[in-house]
């Protein structure tokens, strides 16, 4: 019987209650994790939980608002409580504003919660990932501002996703010697509702995105899952201070040529 990748590690993951968090939630239990996810989305944490149990995996929820940094604290000492232990740290959560909230509003709520919470959480857990001897800090970026800079992504939006890769690099220098490995991801566009609903029209710039990218599609959240996974796992356990886009190809060879920007 092949080892599952994760078997005994306890993991957890912000933002666990939808899109991308949930799906890594539900591959780190699949692959032997005790996972605790965290969110503002009560019913949505809770309904993962009950679904990843149901299927023999191991979890539990915890309601966090990613805005305030106390919280934040606290949720990675829960967490190591609650699991006995902490190895793996997957940063994910970050509030969208709604559309009322000023620009000064949005800067602070989207820096805060994209960017500050990682930080947060990733240096009150370094000391306890460090204790596991298999540390990983996975951080969600994006290609938008860390890689691209993209029309539909707001500034705040643009500077918290490349605040993180800079923000994962320090991780790395600083808890390298004590066992802790930092690498983020940086997702391009990724069926969920976010951009989407189901059935729902096309947008125009995700028509021209998916027109460009070589693979000719969106990303799957399962397949940034897996991206997630190799980060967490001793598959790459002499990499560190990295970031991987996972975008099919948009941000190193878009197709221009084959999209017609007049086209409405």
């Amino acid at each position: 019987m092949t080892q599952r990748k994760l078997e005994g590690r306890k993991a957890l993951v912000s933002g666990g209650a939808s899109g991308i968090g949930e799906a890594t939630a539900r591959l780190f239990a699949a692959e032997g994790a005790n996972v605790m996810i965290a969110d503002i989305d009560d019913a949505g944490g809770e309904r993962v939980v009950r679904e990843i149990v149901a299927a023999g995996g191991k979890a539990q929820y915890r309601h966090v608002d990613v805005t305030d940094r106390a919280a934040v604290r606290k949720m990675v000492h829960d967490a190591e409580a609650a699991l006995g232990g902490l190895g793996i740290l997957f940063n994910n959560a970050m509030t969208n504003p709604s559309s009322d909230y000023s620009e000064d509003q949005r800067w602070n709520l989207m820096l805060e919660s994209g960017l500050g919470a990682y930080w947060a959480a990733a240096m009150e857990a370094a000391p306890i990932l460090a204790r596991s001897g298999h540390g990983a800090i996975v951080s969600n970026a994006s290609i938008a501002g860390a890689r691209w800079g993209i029309e539909f992504a707001s500034e705040a939006y643009s500077a918290a996703k490349a605040g993180v890769l800079g923000l994962s690099r320090k991780l790395a220098k600083r808890f390298g010697p004590d066992g802790v490995r930092s690498n983020a991801i940086c997702p391009g566009i990724i069926e969920t509702p976010r951009w989407r609903s189901p059935g729902a029209e096309e947008p125009l710039f995700a028509r021209r995105y998916r027109q460009m990218a070589p693979l000719q599609r969106f990303g799957r959240t399962e397949e940034v899952a897996k991206l997630v996974l190799f980060f967490a796992s001793d598959d790459s356990s002499f990499i560190t201070g990295q970031d991987i886009a996972i975008d099919g190809g948009f941000t190193t060879a878009a197709r221009f040529e084959s999209v017609d920007f007049n086209a409405p």
